[in-house]
């Protein structure tokens, strides 16, 4: 099992680098950009989860670059990273010079030291699979008078689960925001503006494809929207918009699916 923490910030925020693609902002990632501009005005704790694909670290990322963009630390976490793996990752995420000290006291000063030069706002990304451990250490060094730290804590639906475990930092979290699908009438306000694909596609066609594949889901309409892309780029004579292709576009995404 990998327990490695990753301390890289998403470059592309686009699900498969999709080209055209546009930044639309929805009811869910203007409540984001509020409750981030709240709780980094106060160093205090945020927590956005819900299921995959459905905006949270896009909305996130983009907004932070806005509110935050030289002073935010990224951590991916996997399944079970533990405590031993989350003090080097914030080692280096920080950048701090030499090797991570071996003994944890020395290691926990010189983190509170850096936390305490500057504001930092802390991204765990995939915060449900930090250990129990690892979520209080979180919390003691969010909780130092030293230390200047906002956290973001982002999951999947697990993760608010994963949080009430720890109920110290469960009480201390001033704002929980749940990420929902887009609704039928978001999915058609928001397609035609998201990809000139979608510009000219009637409503009921629209509605056709969030209720066969998307759900209100916008990693899956990135998914129809990539491939659909790729087939006209290599065959330019494929007529669209055309059910038929998006029935061929839904047997990627399913291989179970019949055309």
């Amino acid at each position: 099992m990998n327990h490695t923490i990753d301390t890289t910030t998403p470059a592309n925020d686009h699900y498969l680098g999709l080209a055209g693609a546009s930044i639309l902002p929805t009811t869910a990632s203007r409540l984001t950009q509020r409750h981030l501009t709240t709780v980094i005005k106060a160093q205090a704790l945020l927590c956005i989860h819900g299921d995959v694909g459905l905006g949270k670290t896009f909305a996130i990322n983009t907004s932070l670059r806005d509110l935050a963009p030289d002073n935010t630390l990224w951590l991916e976490c996997r399944k079970g990273a533990p405590l031993g793996t989350l003090r080097p990752a914030l080692y280096r995420a920080l950048a701090l010079p030499g090797e991570p000290p071996a003994k944890g006291d020395a290691f926990d000063q010189l983190l509170v030291q850096a936390f305490a030069e500057q504001h930092r706002v802390l991204v765990c990304d995939e915060a449900q699979g930090l250990t129990k451990t690892s979520l209080e250490y979180l919390q003691t060094l969010w909780e130092n008078r030293r230390t200047q730290l906002t956290v973001i804590l982002a999951g999947g639906d697990n993760c608010l689960q994963r949080i009430r475990s720890c109920s110290g930092l469960f009480s201390r979290i001033p704002i929980y925001q749940q990420y929902q699908p887009l609704t039928p009438d978001e999915v058609l306000a928001l397609m035609p503006t998201y990809h000139a694909l979608w510009q000219n596609v009637a409503a009921d066609d629209l509605m056709w494809i969030n209720d066969a594949a998307c759900h209100g889901n916008f990693r899956n309409w990135a998914k129809i929207t990539f491939h659909i892309q790729d087939i006209l780029e290599q065959h330019a004579e494929t007529a669209w918009f055309s059910r038929d292709t998006v029935r061929m576009v839904l047997t990627f995404l399913d291989s179970s699916i019949r055309s």
